[in-house]
């Protein structure tokens, strides 16, 4: 763990994250916190693209999903924990440059915002596609560009228009789970008056675990591998903390919330999936709407239009997830701003709190990866698919290593723990990491994915290079969120009676003063003071 404070050079302007023209506005609510969690968990994989899995896994996709959920809930809960005791800007990103220093910060948050630009990319062609099942003479090109402009209209917008759009967006897409698990179990277990019960047959075939496995465990942990994709985007839950209006009590509420939601939505609707059918149909599903799961629901229970409604449910999902990937994205851009590992100006916010030079940013991330979907329709999708499982992958596991870093750094300046905490605390983490470990072994023996691996590592060097050039202009960092932590504690009395927490705070609190008399001469057109040493 680094604790360094870099020497502050007299040309060096350190952004300040407090000022009304760097500031987030605090406006979420814990509902829409909530569901901004979910707004990246539950997107168009669940409703259209699960077949890729039941292909690989079979019936066995259930225990996929549950693997991969119980992991993903693992980071939610990491997350809580962090998040609870450090409700800022950049959210995690922001807590990795503190216990695990700049570098760590610093592939975090680039990494989010990379990751997140491409996912709205994803989604933002995906809506142009779904929107010519309306107006078949529209290009995908003209569809793909009226939903970003949609998505790029909102996080423009207050914080509170966000949350509230966030909100409706995610609760179609729950009522439509809600909806769908009910259905499926009327027909498993009670029939219609014109369709008798299903049962449960369809989940082995009358061959038993053969039959429930067809390809063994080897097929349901690549299952598992490819529902990180799925799962991808719940951490947003604690990228919004810094805009909640009351963080410590909402980021714990809306992570108990997911972990009910994510196992019911998630492992609920995939076995009912191939359980109401043999699970051979849903994976040779050529990935129409028509040929969706979902659908095929709908129509037994002879809901009229249902191919149509479930293409308004796909556009509003595809909508939620690109909305909350973008969000995301521009947080971590403007945290990264504030710390100067971006331009300065990214930081800038408009007046009623929106980081609009962020979000104009995060948008040319969008037009590259809407390119590449356009410009190579037959292959891009598996192109974009494999890049964002090695970069949501990434992310679990630098929140992790940021978490026992957390963890032991606050243990040993005898600060209190969080009021939410990881069951299981290190222990928990290390076991993730090591199901992490395995899982980027496991990208490159899967035939698919496997180029994701080099083109993964190629980037992470990347990352590094670029961070090590920048260290060279960028030799002084605004003060960490820990570093502001102790400070508060000193001068309210409540430091504890620690060697290290007492020194590390008095050079926090000389540090804090010299970036704001730095940040002061500069508002003045002054001369910086001379740097000490």
């Amino acid at each position: 763990m680094s604790h360094e404070t870099s020497t502050i050079t007299a040309d060096a302007q350190l952004v300040d994250a407090h000022s009304d023209e760097n500031a987030l506005h605090r406006g979420l609510t814990s509902g829409q916190v909530a569901m901004i969690g979910l707004s990246g968990a539950l997107g168009t994989g669940l409703f259209l693209g699960s077949g890729s899995m039941i292909a690989e896994a079979g019936p066995g996709v259930i225990l996929s999903y549950t693997l991969t959920g119980l992991l993903s809930l693992a980071v939610i809960w990491a997350l809580a924990e962090m998040t609870v005791v450090h409700p800022v800007a950049g959210g995690f990103g922001a807590t990795a440059h503190a216990y695990l220093g700049p570098i760590g910060g610093w592939f975090m948050r680039w990494n989010v915002a990379v990751v997140m630009c491409i996912a709205v990319g994803v989604e933002v062609v995906a809506t142009g596609t779904y929107l010519k099942y309306y107006w078949p003479g529209m290009s995908i090109g003209l569809g793909t560009v009226l939903a970003s402009l949609l998505i790029v209209a909102i996080n423009l917008a207050t914080v509170k228009v966000y949350g509230k759009s966030e909100y409706w967006f995610s609760m179609v897409k729950v009522a439509m789970v809600v909806v769908f698990i009910a259905l499926g179990l009327v027909l498993i277990f009670f029939g219609l008056p014109h369709q008798p019960k299903t049962g449960l047959g369809n989940l082995t075939g009358g061959q038993g675990w053969k039959g429930f496995a067809p390809h063994g465990i080897s097929g349901i942990l690549v299952g598992a591998v490819m529902a990180v994709f799925s799962f991808g985007g719940a951490e947003n839950v604690a990228v919004a903390a810094a805009e909640s209006e009351n963080p410590e009590r909402d980021v714990p509420r809306a992570a108990k919330a997911m972990v009910v939601r994510l196992v019911l939505f998630y492992v609920g609707a995939i076995a009912i999936v191939v359980t109401l059918q043999p699970w051979k149909l849903s994976a040779a599903s050529g990935g129409t709407v028509s040929e969706s799961p979902f659908v095929k629901v709908l129509s037994l229970v002879n809901v009229p239009h249902a191919a149509g409604i479930m293409n308004f449910i796909l556009i509003t999902a595809a909508l939620s997830a690109g909305n909350g990937c973008l969000y995301a994205s521009t947080r971590m851009l403007h945290s990264l701003a504030l710390d100067r590992l971006a331009p300065r100006f990214v930081a800038r916010t408009s007046a009623h709190g929106a980081p609009r030079y962020a979000v104009a940013l995060a948008a040319l991330g969008m037009v590259f990866a809407s390119f590449i979907s356009i410009k190579y329709p037959d292959s891009a999708f598996m192109i974009l698919y494999g890049i964002l499982i090695f970069g949501l992958l990434t992310t679990w596991f630098l929140i992790m290593v940021t978490y026992v870093g957390f963890r032991r750094g606050r243990t040993r300046l005898g600060l209190p723990k969080a009021s939410a905490r990881l069951f299981g605390g290190e222990l928990t983490a290390f076991v993730a990491l090591a199901l992490m470990a395995a899982i980027y072994v496991a990208i490159g023996f899967i035939k698919s994915l496997s180029f994701a691996l080099p083109y993964g590592l190629a980037y992470v060097i990347f990352l590094a290079v670029a961070y090590f050039l920048v260290r060279i202009k960028v030799r002084a960092f605004g003060p960490s969120v820990l570093d502001d932590e102790l400070v508060e504690r000193a001068q309210a009395g409540t430091l504890p009676d620690n060697a290290e927490a007492r020194a590390r705070s008095q050079h926090a609190l000389v540090h804090i003063e010299r970036v704001h008399g730095m940040q002061a001469a500069a508002n003045d057109g002054q001369i910086p003071p001379a740097p000490l040493n």
